[in-house]
This record gives structure tokens, sequence and C-alpha cells, in this order.
């Protein structure tokens, strides 16, 4: 198995939650800077303050929705043969476009109000954010937590190692 992926759901999580909070902490501030006309410190504040809902909410699609859509179309497109990249690619590009579909609408009505306006601004606030969350992604957010897998999976190795060296000594 490797080494940069989760190996059960504990860590499953951890690595969710690490993803979900890099991409939600930079995709609120910029929509909500976008939709107040610019960087301010109002503007910072909400989105500070709207995190932990987004947080949540993001989670609990990934998860219940989007994730296990996800997982079903990478198994289409990808073999079980081909390599781990292969897998992480398509399923970070299915994720990505359904949580950027959803995230759109869900992060602008709590935000600013579930109203009609939300459909209206729909065909140019989702693209955009389409493009800036897939290389978000693939460049920043994933390489964060793969790193932060080889770390733990480390730390649990060498803890493992020091204590079959501590049996070894006691035997």
């Amino acid at each position: 198995m490797e080494k940069c992926m989760p190996r059960n759901g504990k860590e499953g999580l951890v690595y969710g939650g690490v993803i979900c909070a890099l991409t939600c902490t930079f995709m609120a501030t910029m929509n909500i800077c976008i939709s107040m006309g610019g960087v301010s410190k109002v503007a910072l504040i909400t989105s500070i303050k709207l995190f932990p809902v987004l947080f949540i909410a993001a989670m609990l699609i990934e998860t219940f929705i989007v994730g296990k859509i996800a997982g079903k179309l990478t198994g289409v497109f990808c073999a079980p043969k081909d390599s781990l990249n292969a897998h992480i690619l398509f399923r970070t590009f299915f994720t990505v476009i359904g949580m950027s579909m959803i995230m759109t609408n869900v992060g602008a009505g709590i935000g600013t109000g579930f109203s009609m306006e939300l459909f209206k601004n729909f065909p140019i606030a989702w693209p955009r954010n389409f493009c800036i969350v897939i290389f978000l992604e693939l460049l920043i957010v994933q390489p964060i937590a793969r790193n932060m897998m080889r770390m733990i999976h480390k730390n649990q190795e060498n803890r493992q190692a020091n204590e079959d060296d501590l049996d070894k000594m006691i035997v």
C-alpha cells in the first residue's frame, strides 16, 4: 500500500479534513472577497466566521454524495492496474467537478442568502471556481495532504521499530 494515502477510516478522515480545510479556506476567502468587492477587513472576518459552517457542509457533501460518485466514476475510467497517480488524478478531477458545482451554490447561499441570484451567477462563478480549485488541488492541497500521510506513516513505522527494539532488549 502506498505510504501517501490513508490506510484506514481514521486516516481517511484526517486526510479528507486537511484537504477540505485548505480548500475551504482559500475558496471561501476568495469568493467572499469577490462578492464583497475586494479584499477588506470585513471580507476576511466574514470568511473566518463562515469557515466552520462551510467546512462542515463541504465534509458532509464530499463524504456522503460527491466522494461516492467520484469513486464510482474513477472505477469506470481507471483499471485496477493503473498507476496510483492515474487514480488520484481521476478521483481529484471528479471530486472537484462535483464539489465546485455544489459548493458554488452552497457557499454563496450561506454567505449572501439563498435566492434566484445564485442560479443567475452560477454560469460565471462555477467555471471560475472549477478552474481555480482544480489547480489548487493538484498543485498545492493534494501534495500537502499526501506528504502529511507520509509523515504519519513514517512516524507509525518508527514507533513500531522502537517497540520491536524494546521487545528484543527485554527478551
